[in-house]
C-alpha cells in the first residue's frame, strides 16, 4: 500500500514512512558510529531516595491552569493562528506542533478534542473527524488516517483517547459502540496473535504481523495500556471478552519483575486499570504499578535540579533514548489517569498527590516566560504554547527548553492543560489544591463526585468541603464525616492526603 505523506514527524511511522524523530535520532546516531555515545547517555541515572524520591513541596508554587487553559485554547481555535486546521475531506485537525501545517493524527486531534469535552464546549465535527481516525479496513482506530500499521504505545494511547471521546459523546450511540467492539476484537485478535509480548516495536496491520525495525523501540508496557483500554471497551459494551482480556493484561504487565516502560502512557494507563479491578474484587497490584511510574533507577521521572532550576516529577519520553531530557506531553498526561485510581486505591493518594503538586510546579520550564531567551530555542513564538522538550544541557545552557524534529512547540503535549484546568481546584493556599478524581475517570462517568486533598506543609491544615447533602465519605480511613450547615471540616496533618467522596 502506498504510504501516506503527512508532516506529523513525531508520529509518521503511523502513516507507513520511517520520518526523522526522536527515535530515528538516537538509531541515526548508532548508525553513524556513535554507539558508544547512545549508551553513555542512557546510562542509569543517579538513584534518589524514598518511594517517589520528591519533595514534600515544590519550591515553586503550582501554575495557573486555568489562565494557561484559557490562552491556548483562544489561541488554538482561532483559525487566523493557522493551526485549527481542516484536512482535505473536511475533517478539522490539529498538527503536532505549532508550526506544523498538516493532521497530526489522533495523537493531537484526541487531547484538544477531550479538553474541548471537559470543558463542556466540544467540537462541533467531533463525529466526523473522529471517525477519519477509525479504519474500517482493519477494525482499529489508528493515529493517521489510512494509515496501515501502529506503534504499540501510540495504538493503546489513540485508543484510549477515542474510547473515552465515545464515553463522553456517543456512549448511547449504537454506530459508535459497535466500533468500540470491532475495534477492542481486533486489538484480543492481535494480542493473542503475538501472545500477548508487546515486546516488539508496533504492529503492520497490512501484513498481519508485528514489526521492530530497531531493538532499541521495543514497547512491552503495551501491554499494561492494553489493559485499560480492554476495560474501558467493557465498560462501554459490556462484552464479557473485553473483561476477560483486560485481567490477562494487567496480570501479564505486573509479572514483570523489572520495569517494562518504554512510553509513560502506556504505564499510566496499567496503573488505573489494576486500582480500578483491585476495586472490582480482582486481585492485580496497584501499588506495583505506580511503583514502576515512579521508578527512580530507570530514568523515567526527573528529579534534583537542572541549571539550579527543580525538575521534580517531569517525565522522559522514550527509554532508550538521551538520559536529561523531559517532554510536556509525557509529563502531562500521567495525571488523567493516576488521580481516578487513587480513587480505587486511596492508600496510593500521597505519593500520587505528591508527584501532582511537583509535576504542575516544575511544567513551568516548558513555558517561555519562566526561562531567559538563551535557554530556548524559540522564545518569539506564542507563550501559551508550551515547548515539546527541556534538556538537562543544550548550547551550553541549562536547562534548555526545544523541541523535537516535527517542530518547538507543542500542541499534541499542551492541549494537556485542557484537561489540567478541570482537574485542579485552588484552596487560597498556592501549594494546596484539590484534585478532581472524576473528570478523567472514563471508565465511571456515574460515580459521585471524588476529590484528593493534600497537605504538603509541616503543620495542620484545616479544609472546609462544602457538603450540600450533609453526606461526606472519608474513603482514605474509611468513616463518614460529619458535617454542620452543609459544611465538612478536614483537618490535614503535616504531608498527609486524605480521599474524600462527596454525595450528590
Amino acid at each position: 500500500m502506498q504510504a501516506e505523506e503527512t508532516s506529523d514527524l513525531k508520529s509518521g511511522l503511523d502513516s507507513g514512512e520511517w520520518l526523522p524523530n526522536r527515535r530515528e535520532f538516537l538509531a541515526g546516531a548508532a548508525a553513524l558510529g556513535l554507539a558508544g555515545w547512545a549508551e553513555q547517555a542512557i546510562g542509569a541515572p543517579t538513584e534518589t531516595t524514598g518511594w517517589s524520591g520528591l519533595p514534600y513541596r515544590p519550591k515553586e508554587q503550582p501554575l495557573d491552569f486555568h489562565a494557561l487553559a484559557e490562552a491556548f485554547n483562544s489561541y488554538v481555535m482561532d483559525p487566523a493562528h493557522g493551526v485549527n486546521l481542516r484536512a482535505k475531506d473536511g475533517r478539522q485537525v490539529f498538527p503536532s506542533a505549532l508550526e506544523g501545517v498538516e493532521d497530526g493524527g489522533l495523537t493531537a486531534y484526541g487531547p484538544m478534542a477531550m479538553g474541548k469535552e471537559l470543558r463542556g464546549e466540544g467540537l462541533e465535527g467531533l463525529a466526523a473527524s473522529l471517525k477519519g481516525y477509525f479504519s474500517d479496513q482493519y477494525g482499529l482506530f489508528l493515529d493517521g488516517a489510512g494509515a496501515t500499521l501502529c506503534e504499540h504505545w501510540y495504538l493503546m494511547n489513540v485508543t484510549a483517547l477515542a474510547y473515552g471521546l465515545i464515553q463522553m459523546r456517543f456512549a448511547k450511540d449504537p454506530e459508535w459502540l459497535a466500533r468500540v467492539e470491532k475495534s477492542a476484537q481486533r486489538l484480543k485478535e492481535m494480542a493473542r496473535q503475538i501472545h500477548y509480548d508487546f515486546n516488539s516495536q508496533g504492529y503492520d496491520f497490512a501484513k498481519g504481523a508485528a514489526f521492530t525495525n530497531h531493538d532499541i523501540y521495543r514497547q512491552p508496557d503495551a501491554v499494561g495500556g492494553y489493559s485499560y483500554v480492554m476495560l474501558l471497551a467493557w465498560k462501554l459494551t459490556g462484552k464479557d471478552f473485553c473483561l476477560e482480556e483486560a485481567k490477562i493484561g494487567i496480570d501479564r504487565y505486573l509479572d514483570f519483575a523489572a520495569n517494562p516502560w518504554y512510553e509513560i502512557p502506556s504505564g499510566a494507563m496499567a496503573t488505573l486499570a489494576a486500582a480500578r479491578l483491585e476495586a472490582m474484587g480482582y486481585p492485580t497490584n496497584a501499588r506495583k504499578a505506580l511503583g514502576f511510574v515512579f521508578d527512580s533507577k530507570a530514568g523515567l521521572m526527573a528529579s534534583g535540579k537542572w541549571g539550579g532550576h527543580d525538575v521534580d516529577g517531569l517525565m522522559a519520553g522514550f527509554r532508550t533514548e538521551p538520559a536529561g531530557q523531559a517532554y510536556s506531553m509525557e509529563s502531562m498526561v500521567v495525571l488523567p489517569y493516576l488521580l481516578p485510581a487513587v480513587r480505587f486505591c486511596p492508600e496510593l493518594g500521597g505519593e500520587v498527590a505528591r508527584h501532582a503538586l511537583n509535576v504542575t510546579a516544575n511544567l513551568r520550564w516548558f513555558y517561555p516566560e519562566y526561562l531567559p531567551h538563551e535557554n530556548q530555542s524559540r522564545p518569539d513564538l506564542p507563550s501559551m504554547v508550551p515547548y515539546e522538550r527541556l534538556s538537562l544541557e543544550e548550547k551550553g545552557h541549562s536547562p534548555y527548553a526545544t523541541g523535537d524534529f516535527a517542530g518547538h512547540r507543542s500542541l499534541y503535549g499542551g492541549a494537556y492543560v485542557l484537561w489540567l484546568d478541570k482537574m485542579i481546584q485552588p484552596q487560597g493556599d498556592p501549594w494546596v489544591l484539590r484534585w478532581d478524581l472524576t473528570e478523567t475517570n472514563f471508565l465511571d462517568r456515574d460515580l459521585a463526585p471524588a476529590f484528593l486533598y493534600y497537605n504538603p506543609g509541616p503543620g495542620d491544615k484545616r479544609i472546609t468541603i462544602d457538603a450540600p447533602k450533609g453526606r461526606v465519605h472519608d474513603l482514605s480511613r474509611k468513616r463518614m464525616l460529619p458535617a454542620h450547615a452543609g459544611k465538612v471540616e478536614l483537618m490535614l496533618g503535616p504531608h498527609e492526603a486524605r480521599v474524600i467522596e462527596i454525595s450528590r
